[in-house]
């Protein structure tokens, strides 16, 4: 009897075990054999990558090209020039996306380690559902390069935001942090100032850190910007 016919059999409602049962599975082994064991043959493809890519290029329009040779040096050369007030004296660097008019933090200041050691810093009180802001608020209190900034006070310094800014409002509480080792503060700036951080979040409420964080960083963006403009 053919697998198939022997499989159909099996399967029918209300059929009792019989000695064929070991003859199936001999022949659903054997079958599974071949079926795994089969070579595959692979053919090299018609048509190279290279054209995909040539392909995928024309899709794109390059605005403002410049010729070969034009604009800023490429990597490996002089860095360059920062007029006064941050702005770069070049144009580009030849791909037709103009140059940024004014550096707001120089990239050779970055630094993904710590400028110093610090004990660790406070934790914070729970203060009804403010766990998703806690977290949050921790993450950010210990990324190197923003702490060293805030840390600094470079940005109070400078800043001309007139009521609520979101990194000065992070900058007191970095400060206030590593100010007490040991202990646990109150997040109260954050729950003051929530609605102005996202307005449809609510004290009290049970939130989303991820939500939080996105809104906080943007928060930041918007400080600095028009802080610099």
């Amino acid at each position: 009897m053919p697998i198939v016919d022997k499989l159909k059999e099996a399967l029918k409602p209300g059929r009792r075990d019989s000695a064929d049962d070991g003859e199936l599975g001999r022949l659903l082994a054997s079958s599974a054999k071949k079926v795994l064991l089969q070579k595959l043959e692979f053919e090299p493809a018609s048509k190279s990558f290279s054209y995909q890519l040539e392909s995928l290029k024309s899709k794109y329009v390059l605005l403002n090209p410049r010729p070969e040779g034009a604009g800023c040096p490429k990597s490996g050369g002089e860095p360059p020039a920062i007029r006064q007030g941050g702005e770069l004296a070049c144009d580009g660097d030849g791909d037709g996306v103009p140059a940024p008019q004014k550096v707001l933090f120089p990239g050779e200041r970055l630094s993904l380690r710590w400028g110093r050691v610090y004990r660790v810093g406070a934790g914070l009180h729970n203060l009804g559902n403010t766990c998703f802001l806690n977290s949050t608020v921790q993450c950010l209190t210990y990324t190197p390069p923003l702490a060293n900034y805030l840390l600094s006070r470079e940005h109070t310094r400078g800043c001309h935001q007139g009521s609520f800014c979101m990194l000065c409002v992070m900058q007191n509480h970095i400060v206030q942090a590593f100010a007490n080792s040991g202990n646990a503060i109150k997040p109260v700036s954050f729950i003051r100032d929530l609605r102005k951080i996202a307005r449809h979040f609510r004290f009290g409420n049970q939130e989303d850190a991820h939500e939080f964080l996105r809104y906080t960083i943007d928060a930041m963006q918007k400080a600095c910007l028009s802080g610099c403009a």
